[in-house]
C-alpha cells in the first residue's frame, strides 16, 4: 500500500465508511502499537500525545496508551493481524513461503439459526422452516422474519400460556436473534440456551434464565423490572442494553453494560453491584468486581468478529472451539501455553486455519488439525 492509500483509507474510517475487514485493520495495528512495540526510539511523551490523537480522532475506546502512533501512523502502517506479548508479527505478504500449511482445515460453519422448544416440547429447528407463522400457543403468535429473526405477537388469550417456557438454543457455530413477548430483543451466541416464558402477562418481573452468552436490548417497563438468571447470579434492569458471558468453561461471568444501569447479584442475595455504562461485572467465585468494560471486546462477536485485547490462549482456543466446533488439546506443559497473551482481530468468516497461521507466526506455538482436533504444540 502506498501512502496514499493509507490517507484515504484513515479518512474512510474516521467518516464511518470503512467495511468491517478495513476496521479490523486499522484497529487491530492500533492495538499493536499501543503496547509500545512500534517506534521504540521515540520519548514516552511523544508516544502518549501522539496517540491520544489519533484515538480521539478515531473515537477508540481503549486505555490511556503508552505509546506514540501519530503522524507516523500513515507513511508506515503495516497489516499487524496478532501480537505476542512485545513481540508483533507484520502479515505483509500473503505468499510468504514461511506460512504454515496443514494436512487438512475447518470452514467456518457460522449459521444465523437455532432450535425452538415450545412449551408443549415440540422442537421446531429453524433453519429448515419457511419465513411467516411457526407457532400459536393460545393466542401468542410465533414467526419468523424474511431475515432470520423470531417474533412473538401477543394476542387475546395470552393468561392461558402462564407458566409456559419455551428455550431457544444454539449449537457450536450458530447464532440468533429473538424478540420476545415483551418487545425485547435478544441476539444468542453459539453454544447457548435462553429459557423465556411465552407471555409476561400477569407477572411482577419479566424473568428469563440464560447458559451461554447473549446480547440483551431491554424494553423499558418501570413498573416489571427484567432480570436474567444464570448459574452464578442474577441481573435486574428496567431497560438498557448489555452483554452477559456465562459460558460455564470460562473461568467467570461477565456482565458488560452499554446503556442504561443494571444490578447485579449472587444467587444466594448475599453480594450485589450496581454499575454504569462503560462499566463491567466479573463475577468470579463468587466474588463481584467491577472495572472498566472495554465494549468493542464485549459485543465483537455479534458484529461477527474474533477481538482479542491481551486475551490467553486458552481463552481464545475455547472460542475457536465453539465457534468451528473442535476439540482442543494441548501438548507439553498446558498452563505455559494457556499463559499466552495475544492481541489481534480476526474475521469468524475465515477457516480456521486462517485464526492458527495468525497465531503461529509470533514463533511461539504451532498446531496441527487432525479431523475435528486442533492439537496445540510448543514452538
Amino acid at each position: 500500500m502506498r501512502t496514499a492509500d493509507y490517507e484515504k483509507l484513515l479518512d474512510q474510517y474516521k467518516a464511518g465508511n470503512c467495511t468491517q475487514e478495513e476496521i479490523a485493520f486499522i484497529e487491530s495495528w492500533y492495538l499493536a502499537y499501543q503496547e509500545g512495540t512500534l517506534y521504540e526510539d521515540l520519548s514516552l511523551a511523544d508516544r502518549e500525545t501522539d496517540l491520544a490523537e489519533v484515538r480521539e480522532a478515531l473515537g477508540l475506546e481503549y486505555p490511556k496508551p503508552e505509546v506514540r502512533l501519530w503522524p507516523r501512523l500513515v507513511a508506515t502502517a503495516a497489516a499487524i493481524l496478532i501480537v505476542f506479548g512485545a513481540g508483533l508479527y507484520f502479515y505483509m505478504d500473503k505468499n510468504n513461503p514461511t506460512v504454515p500449511v496443514y494436512a487438512n482445515d475447518i470452514p467456518s460453519k457460522g449459521k444465523n439459526t437455532a432450535t425452538l422448544t415450545l412449551a408443549n416440547g415440540e422442537k421446531i429447528e429453524l433453519s429448515e422452516v419457511r419465513i411467516g407463522k411457526l407457532a400459536d400457543q393460545a393466542g401468542i403468535q410465533i414467526s419468523k422474519t424474511k431475515d432470520g429473526q423470531l417474533i412473538y405477537e401477543i394476542g387475546n388469550k395470552p393468561d392461558a400460556m402462564a407458566n409456559k417456557w419455551n428455550t431457544l438454543s444454539t449449537a457450536k457455530g450458530e447464532t440468533y436473534m429473538v424478540q420476545l413477548p415483551d418487545g425485547t430483543k435478544v441476539w444468542l451466541n453459539n453454544a447457548s440456551a435462553l429459557k423465556y416464558p411465552a407471555t409476561f402477562t400477569n407477572v411482577k418481573k419479566r424473568s428469563v434464565e440464560l447458559s451461554g452468552e447473549a446480547y440483551f436490548e431491554v424494553a423499558k417497563d418501570q413498573l416489571h423490572p427484567f432480570v436474567v438468571k444464570t448459574a452464578e447470579q442474577e441481573v435486574e434492569v428496567l431497560g438498557t442494553h448489555f452483554n452477559i458471558n456465562s459460558y460455564t468453561d470460562e473461568n467467570s461471568t461477565r456482565t458488560t453494560l452499554l446503556e442504561g444501569a443494571v444490578k447485579v447479584s449472587l444467587v444466594n442475595g448475599v453480594l450485589s453491584r450496581v454499575i454504569k455504562p462503560g462499566e463491567e461485572v466479573l463475577n468470579i467465585q463468587q466474588q463481584l468486581k467491577v472495572k472498566p468494560a472495554n465494549i468493542k471486546d464485549a459485543v465483537a462477536w455479534k458484529t461477527g468478529y474474533f477481538r482479542f485485547n491481551n486475551e490467553n490462549l486458552e481463552s481464545i482456543m475455547r472460542q475457536v472451539s465453539r465457534w468451528y466446533d473442535v476439540d482442543v488439546v494441548y501438548e507439553g506443559n498446558r498452563n505455559e501455553l494457556a499463559s499466552l497473551t495475544f492481541w489481534g482481530i480476526v474475521s469468524k468468516e475465515k477457516n480456521v486455519s486462517e485464526v492458527l497461521k495468525m497465531i503461529e507466526r509470533a514463533e511461539k506455538v504451532k498446531f496441527r488439525i487432525s479431523g475435528r482436533t486442533i492439537t496445540v504444540i510448543p514452538n
